[in-house]
């Protein structure tokens, strides 16, 4: 994919980021490069660009606390939108919706 930098990672789908980023070696890394990888992560996971990164952000991303029913809305959210959602954007957010899942029957079990 090549050298990352701040014009093609804003360009990324956050899927196709996710996927670059597990190439990098940040091992190979001096603490300048390290650093600069970790803005662009922190920039690119904190400004969801579809619909999708959106509702991902909300799930696993979004520091703000939430109510039992805000997880709840959200819960339903993401049901409605799976409906029509294209192949990518499952794909991106399927592994975000089994947490979302135990939270809310943890909710409706009335353990939270």
């Amino acid at each position: 994919m090549g050298e990352m930098n701040d014009g093609n990672v804003s360009e990324m789908g956050l899927l196709e980021f996710r996927e670059y980023c597990k190439s990098v070696n940040v091992s190979e890394m001096d603490a300048h490069e390290f650093a600069m990888y970790c803005k662009r992560w922190n920039e690119r996971w904190n400004n969801p660009q579809t619909e999708a990164e959106r509702l991902v952000y909300e799930i696993a991303g979004n520091k703000k606390r939430k109510t039992n029913q805000e997880w709840l809305d959200l819960q339903e959210k993401v049901r409605e939108f799976l409906k029509t959602a294209a192949e990518e954007d499952r794909k991106l957010i399927g592994g975000y919706t089994e947490s979302l899942s135990m939270i809310c029957s943890a909710i409706k079990e009335g353990l939270l």
